[in-house]
């Protein structure tokens, strides 16, 4: 009885969620693709009702050809966010669909988790979920923004069961 519980559970979350997602990254340790649904699901699912979001890894030289092609800046990020919604018109706010793109750099991620000694599982967690808020509108360009963007952030890890991702930063 509870493997049709869970199928009829999942058949309901694949419905209201299609992730569609696709590794281009030369790195092979990484999260599965299940990782990363359940953490973008973890930012979306109090909001919206029904979501569709593209992941996509991508080594260093093709991140950088995003991040410099849209967002002028010449080098690799670590996520790049693209809501497909974002100040269209056609976008039926009633509806509540979250539509959009994550580009992550495993190579920038697995750096920066080194270089701040988190484990790898929870960086990729952090950007994950920091690139759905991003895609949910939220966004740190000044300090109210940032200090609301981050407690969600860190609610959402302790939520999944990781540290404060800006803990380091308070030291």
């Amino acid at each position: 009885m509870k493997t049709a519980k869970r199928s009829a559970f999942l058949q309901q979350l694949h419905a209201r969620f299609p992730f569609h997602f696709g590794n281009r990254s030369s790195i092979d340790a990484l999260p599965a693709e299940r990782d990363f649904r359940r953490w973008a699901w973890q930012a979306v699912k109090n909001e919206y009702r029904r979501a569709e979001i593209s992941l996509i890894l991508l080594d260093e030289d093709e991140a950088r050809a995003y991040n410099r092609d849209y967002r002028q800046k010449d080098y690799a990020t670590n996520v790049l966010s693209f809501a497909l919604n974002e100040g269209e018109s056609w976008f039926d706010a009633d509806n509540e669909v979250l539509s959009g793109d994550l580009i992550i750099c495993p190579q920038v991620v697995l750096r920066e988790a080194a270089e701040q000694g988190k484990t790898a599982d929870a960086h990729f967690a952090h950007l994950t979920l920091h690139g759905t808020l991003h895609l949910m509108g939220y966004d740190h360009l000044d300090d109210e923004e940032a200090e609301i963007m981050e407690a969600l952030e860190i609610k959402l890890m302790n939520q999944l069961g990781y540290a404060n991702p800006y803990s380091q930063d308070e030291r």
